[in-house]
Protein backbone atom coordinates (compact mmCIF):
# COMPACT_ATOMS: atom_id res chain seq x y z
CA UNK A 1 0.00 0.00 0.00
CA UNK A 2 2.61 2.30 0.57
CA UNK A 3 3.98 4.71 -2.53
CA UNK A 4 6.85 7.82 -2.48
CA UNK A 5 5.42 10.35 -0.54
CA UNK A 6 5.24 13.96 -3.09
CA UNK A 7 3.90 15.87 0.19
CA UNK A 8 5.73 16.20 4.15
CA UNK A 9 2.78 15.74 7.24
CA UNK A 10 2.71 19.25 7.23
CA UNK A 11 1.73 19.22 3.50
CA UNK A 12 -1.02 16.60 3.73
CA UNK A 13 -2.73 17.69 7.10
CA UNK A 14 -3.53 21.16 5.63
CA UNK A 15 -4.53 19.13 2.25
CA UNK A 16 -6.48 16.46 3.73
CA UNK A 17 -8.03 19.50 5.60
CA UNK A 18 -8.76 21.05 2.65
CA UNK A 19 -10.35 18.34 0.93
CA UNK A 20 -12.57 17.45 3.70
CA UNK A 21 -13.88 20.97 4.02
CA UNK A 22 -14.35 21.13 0.05
CA UNK A 23 -16.51 17.24 -0.26
CA UNK A 24 -18.32 17.55 3.11
CA UNK A 25 -21.72 18.47 2.26
CA UNK A 26 -21.04 15.53 -1.00
CA UNK A 27 -19.56 12.99 1.78
CA UNK A 28 -22.59 14.16 4.15
CA UNK A 29 -25.11 13.63 1.12
CA UNK A 30 -22.94 9.89 0.71
CA UNK A 31 -23.38 9.02 4.84
CA UNK A 32 -26.83 9.58 4.65
CA UNK A 33 -27.58 7.25 1.78
CA UNK A 34 -25.69 4.60 3.71
CA UNK A 35 -27.97 5.13 7.24
CA UNK A 36 -24.85 5.86 8.66
CA UNK A 37 -26.34 7.78 11.95
CA UNK A 38 -27.54 4.06 12.52
CA UNK A 39 -24.26 2.08 12.27
CA UNK A 40 -22.49 0.69 15.45
CA UNK A 41 -19.33 -0.07 14.44
CA UNK A 42 -17.63 1.79 11.31
CA UNK A 43 -14.44 1.16 9.74
CA UNK A 44 -12.71 4.37 8.23
CA UNK A 45 -9.83 2.80 5.82
CA UNK A 46 -6.92 5.31 5.51
CA UNK A 47 -7.94 8.12 7.51
CA UNK A 48 -4.56 9.70 7.51
CA UNK A 49 -4.86 12.66 9.65
CA UNK A 50 -8.11 12.32 10.60
CA UNK A 51 -9.97 15.11 8.51
CA UNK A 52 -12.98 12.77 7.38
CA UNK A 53 -12.69 10.73 10.84
CA UNK A 54 -13.95 13.59 12.66
CA UNK A 55 -16.50 14.42 10.00
CA UNK A 56 -17.60 11.00 10.49
CA UNK A 57 -17.53 10.94 14.04
CA UNK A 58 -20.65 13.93 13.77
CA UNK A 59 -22.69 11.98 12.11
CA UNK A 60 -23.37 8.86 14.19
CA UNK A 61 -23.04 7.75 18.03
CA UNK A 62 -21.25 4.67 16.85
CA UNK A 63 -17.80 3.62 17.31
CA UNK A 64 -15.23 4.19 14.95
CA UNK A 65 -12.04 2.50 13.97
CA UNK A 66 -9.26 4.31 11.49
CA UNK A 67 -6.34 2.60 10.17
CA UNK A 68 -3.52 4.10 8.25
CA UNK A 69 -0.06 2.83 6.99
CA UNK A 70 1.96 6.02 7.61
CA UNK A 71 2.80 6.52 11.24
CA UNK A 72 3.54 10.15 10.41
CA UNK A 73 -0.26 11.25 9.77
CA UNK A 74 -1.38 8.74 12.36
CA UNK A 75 0.49 11.19 14.66
CA UNK A 76 -1.33 13.97 13.62
CA UNK A 77 -5.06 12.35 14.34
CA UNK A 78 -4.20 11.15 17.79
CA UNK A 79 -6.65 14.11 19.49
CA UNK A 80 -8.78 12.75 17.96
CA UNK A 81 -8.47 9.47 20.08
CA UNK A 82 -12.06 9.24 22.13
CA UNK A 83 -13.97 6.43 24.12
CA UNK A 84 -15.62 6.27 20.81
CA UNK A 85 -12.90 6.87 18.17
CA UNK A 86 -9.73 4.20 17.99
CA UNK A 87 -6.54 4.91 15.43
CA UNK A 88 -4.24 2.06 14.62
CA UNK A 89 -1.57 1.59 12.09
CA UNK A 90 -2.70 -1.15 10.02
CA UNK A 91 -2.27 -2.31 6.34
CA UNK A 92 -6.01 -3.04 4.44
CA UNK A 93 -4.24 -5.69 2.37
CA UNK A 94 -4.05 -7.83 5.77
CA UNK A 95 -6.75 -5.74 8.00
CA UNK A 96 -6.26 -7.29 12.15
CA UNK A 97 -10.13 -7.91 12.35
CA UNK A 98 -12.21 -10.97 12.30
CA UNK A 99 -14.81 -11.58 9.58
CA UNK A 100 -17.77 -10.28 10.24
CA UNK A 101 -16.72 -7.23 12.50
CA UNK A 102 -17.95 -4.04 11.18
CA UNK A 103 -21.59 -2.68 9.78
CA UNK A 104 -19.77 0.05 7.65
CA UNK A 105 -16.36 -0.05 6.17
CA UNK A 106 -15.76 3.31 4.54
CA UNK A 107 -12.78 5.04 2.30
CA UNK A 108 -11.97 7.96 0.84
CA UNK A 109 -9.35 8.31 -2.02
CA UNK A 110 -7.78 5.24 -0.64
CA UNK A 111 -7.95 2.89 -3.91
CA UNK A 112 -6.10 5.14 -6.48
CA UNK A 113 -2.77 4.65 -3.98
CA UNK A 114 -2.50 0.65 -4.08
CA UNK A 115 -1.61 -1.77 -6.75
CA UNK A 116 -3.43 -4.61 -5.34
CA UNK A 117 -6.69 -3.40 -5.22
CA UNK A 118 -8.67 -6.23 -6.04
CA UNK A 119 -7.10 -7.89 -2.60
CA UNK A 120 -8.15 -4.44 -0.74
CA UNK A 121 -11.71 -4.54 -1.81
CA UNK A 122 -12.18 -7.91 -0.35
CA UNK A 123 -10.52 -7.74 2.52
CA UNK A 124 -12.77 -4.85 3.25
CA UNK A 125 -16.12 -7.18 2.79
CA UNK A 126 -14.19 -9.74 4.81
CA UNK A 127 -14.53 -7.52 7.71
CA UNK A 128 -17.92 -6.53 6.66
CA UNK A 129 -20.85 -8.00 8.37
CA UNK A 130 -23.76 -9.83 6.38
CA UNK A 131 -26.03 -6.77 5.18
CA UNK A 132 -23.34 -4.33 5.86
CA UNK A 133 -22.12 -2.17 3.37
CA UNK A 134 -18.66 -0.90 2.09
CA UNK A 135 -18.20 2.92 1.40
CA UNK A 136 -15.99 4.53 -1.60
CA UNK A 137 -16.99 8.04 -0.96
CA UNK A 138 -14.39 8.95 -3.54
CA UNK A 139 -12.13 7.95 -6.15
CA UNK A 140 -10.33 9.50 -8.65
CA UNK A 141 -9.75 8.32 -12.33
CA UNK A 142 -6.59 10.79 -13.34
CA UNK A 143 -6.64 9.07 -16.57
CA UNK A 144 -9.52 10.72 -17.47
CA UNK A 145 -8.27 13.84 -16.16
CA UNK A 146 -9.41 17.26 -18.67
CA UNK A 147 -7.35 20.49 -19.00
CA UNK A 148 -7.74 23.08 -21.62
CA UNK A 149 -6.10 24.74 -22.24
CA UNK A 150 -3.59 21.79 -22.57
CA UNK A 151 -0.08 22.08 -22.32
CA UNK A 152 2.98 19.40 -22.69
CA UNK A 153 3.29 19.56 -18.70
CA UNK A 154 0.07 18.14 -18.24
CA UNK A 155 0.74 14.95 -19.80
CA UNK A 156 4.70 15.17 -18.16
CA UNK A 157 2.74 15.53 -14.65
CA UNK A 158 0.37 13.10 -15.29
CA UNK A 159 3.17 10.30 -15.58
CA UNK A 160 4.50 11.36 -12.92
CA UNK A 161 1.70 10.04 -10.76
CA UNK A 162 2.23 6.76 -12.41
CA UNK A 163 5.73 6.84 -11.74
CA UNK A 164 4.99 7.45 -7.83
CA UNK A 165 2.65 4.45 -8.21
CA UNK A 166 -0.64 6.09 -8.52
CA UNK A 167 -3.40 3.79 -10.15
CA UNK A 168 -5.00 6.08 -12.77
CA UNK A 169 -7.92 4.12 -13.62
CA UNK A 170 -9.18 3.35 -10.40
CA UNK A 171 -13.03 5.01 -10.64
CA UNK A 172 -13.87 3.83 -13.59
CA UNK A 173 -12.71 0.58 -12.09
CA UNK A 174 -15.00 0.74 -8.84
CA UNK A 175 -17.91 -1.35 -9.87
CA UNK A 176 -15.99 -4.09 -11.12
CA UNK A 177 -13.50 -4.12 -7.79
CA UNK A 178 -17.03 -4.34 -5.73
CA UNK A 179 -18.77 -6.51 -8.21
CA UNK A 180 -15.82 -9.07 -8.30
CA UNK A 181 -15.62 -9.26 -4.07
CA UNK A 182 -19.34 -10.28 -3.95
CA UNK A 183 -20.45 -7.13 -3.45
CA UNK A 184 -24.52 -5.31 -4.76
CA UNK A 185 -23.01 -2.26 -5.79
CA UNK A 186 -24.26 1.07 -6.99
CA UNK A 187 -21.97 3.61 -8.81
CA UNK A 188 -22.46 7.54 -8.49
CA UNK A 189 -19.75 10.52 -10.07
CA UNK A 190 -18.73 13.73 -7.82
CA UNK A 191 -19.99 16.78 -9.76
CA UNK A 192 -19.97 19.49 -6.75
CA UNK A 193 -17.11 20.73 -8.73
CA UNK A 194 -19.37 22.29 -11.24
CA UNK A 195 -21.01 23.95 -8.73
CA UNK A 196 -17.89 25.46 -6.78
CA UNK A 197 -16.42 29.05 -7.63
CA UNK A 198 -13.84 29.39 -6.04
CA UNK A 199 -11.84 33.28 -7.03
CA UNK A 200 -8.63 33.61 -9.22
CA UNK A 201 -6.64 35.15 -6.01
CA UNK A 202 -6.92 31.65 -3.76
CA UNK A 203 -6.43 29.63 -7.20
CA UNK A 204 -3.50 31.61 -7.83
CA UNK A 205 -2.06 31.07 -4.32
CA UNK A 206 -2.37 27.45 -4.79
CA UNK A 207 -0.87 27.16 -7.48
CA UNK A 208 2.30 29.25 -6.17
CA UNK A 209 1.89 27.34 -3.17
CA UNK A 210 2.57 24.05 -4.64
CA UNK A 211 4.40 25.23 -7.99
CA UNK A 212 7.82 23.84 -6.31
CA UNK A 213 6.67 20.70 -7.00
CA UNK A 214 6.18 20.89 -10.09
CA UNK A 215 8.90 22.65 -10.55
CA UNK A 216 10.99 19.75 -9.78
CA UNK A 217 9.19 17.27 -11.48
CA UNK A 218 9.49 19.71 -14.65
CA UNK A 219 12.97 19.66 -14.42
CA UNK A 220 13.52 16.61 -13.91
CA UNK A 221 11.66 15.70 -17.34
CA UNK A 222 15.01 17.63 -19.20
CA UNK A 223 13.02 21.50 -19.03
CA UNK A 224 15.41 24.21 -18.29
CA UNK A 225 14.41 27.08 -16.07
CA UNK A 226 13.35 29.19 -19.11
CA UNK A 227 10.27 26.92 -20.07
CA UNK A 228 9.21 26.49 -16.63
CA UNK A 229 9.51 30.08 -15.92
CA UNK A 230 7.30 30.88 -18.76
CA UNK A 231 4.71 28.00 -18.47
CA UNK A 232 4.17 29.01 -14.89
CA UNK A 233 3.81 32.82 -16.38
CA UNK A 234 1.18 31.53 -18.91
CA UNK A 235 -0.53 29.59 -16.32
CA UNK A 236 -1.05 32.66 -14.05
CA UNK A 237 -2.17 34.43 -16.46
CA UNK A 238 -4.75 32.09 -17.62
CA UNK A 239 -5.94 31.39 -13.70
CA UNK A 240 -6.13 35.46 -13.43
CA UNK A 241 -8.07 35.89 -16.35
CA UNK A 242 -10.35 32.86 -15.30
CA UNK A 243 -9.87 31.22 -18.49
CA UNK A 244 -8.39 27.98 -17.35
CA UNK A 245 -10.56 24.51 -16.61
CA UNK A 246 -9.22 21.47 -14.96
CA UNK A 247 -11.36 18.36 -14.28
CA UNK A 248 -10.36 15.03 -12.93
CA UNK A 249 -13.68 12.32 -12.80
CA UNK A 250 -14.23 10.91 -8.93
CA UNK A 251 -16.85 8.35 -7.95
CA UNK A 252 -18.63 6.95 -5.19
CA UNK A 253 -19.12 3.10 -4.94
CA UNK A 254 -22.00 1.75 -2.21
CA UNK A 255 -21.73 -2.23 -1.97
CA UNK A 256 -24.04 -4.17 -0.14
CA UNK A 257 -23.00 -7.54 1.29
Amino acid sequence: MSRQDIHTPEEWAKILKEQADYTQEYRHNLYEKVDIKTKKNILDIGCGTGAVTTDIASLTDGYITGIDIDDKKLEYAKPLISDRITLMRADVLQLPFKDNTFDLVVFNIVLTHILEQQKAVTEMVRVTQKNGIVLATMEPDYAGMLHYPESEADSILRTSFEEIGVEMHTGRKLRYLFGKAGLKTEIGMFTDYFDYDEDTEKQVKRFLEYFGKTEKVLSENGWNNQQIQEYKQERLELIRNDLTFSFCPCFYAIGRK
